[in-house]
C-alpha cells in the first residue's frame, strides 16, 4: 500500500471534510457508500476484503460490546416502535423534542455510538460505570420510547 496517508489528506482525497471522517473513524457515523467505494479505491481493497455477504438485504443490528450497549439498541428500537405506535413522523418527533430529524433518524437506526439524547439513569450516579443504565435525557423522547403516551395524550 505504501506510505502512510495523513488524515487531512486522506479526508481530501475521498472528498470529505476532516471531522466527517474523524466522525466516521470513531463509530459516530457512517459512511456513504459512494464514500466507501473512494476509500476502498485509495486502499485498493475489494468488497470480498471489507464484507461479507449475508442472507438479509436488510440492515443488520450492530452487536452489543456492553450492556450499555444492549440498552442503547433496545432504547432506540422503542422510540421508533412508539413514535409509529403514536402515528408521528420523524419531522412531527423532532419538532415536539427539539432533536432534529436526522438526528432522530440515526438514533432510530441504531447509528450512533454516543449522542446527547442518552444519559446515565438518575439513581445511578454511585454506581461502576459498567453496571449503569442508560437512559433518554429528553423527556418526551423517554415517554414516546416507553410506551408512556397515547394518541390522546397529545
Amino acid at each position: 500500500m505504501g506510505e502512510p496517508i495523513a488524515p487531512k489528506v486522506f479526508a481530501a482525497r475521498v472528498g470529505i471534510g476532516r471531522v466527517a471522517l474523524s466522525r466516521i473513524e470513531n463509530g459516530k457515523a457512517w459512511p456513504r457508500s459512494e464514500t466507501l467505494k473512494r476509500m476502498m479505491a485509495i486502499f485498493e481493497l475489494d468488497w470480498a476484503q471489507v464484507a461479507e455477504v449475508g442472507s438479509n438485504t436488510g440492515s443488520h443490528p450492530r452487536m452489543p460490546d456492553t450492556p450499555q450497549d444492549g440498552q442503547q439498541v433496545y432504547l432506540c428500537e422503542s422510540l421508533r416502535w412508539g413514535r409509529r405506535r403514536l402515528g408521528w413522523t420523524l419531522a412531527e418527533l423532532a419538532r415536539r423534542s427539539g432533536v432534529s430529524a436526522s438526528q432522530l433518524s440515526r438514533i432510530e437506526r441504531g447509528q450512533v455510538a454516543r449522542s446527547a439524547v442518552f444519559t446515565w439513569h438518575p439513581e445511578d450516579g454511585n454506581i461502576v460505570r459498567e453496571d449503569r443504565r442508560i437512559v433518554f435525557g429528553n423527556p418526551l423522547l423517554a415517554a414516546v420510547a416507553g410506551g408512556k403516551l397515547r394518541r390522546a395524550s397529545f
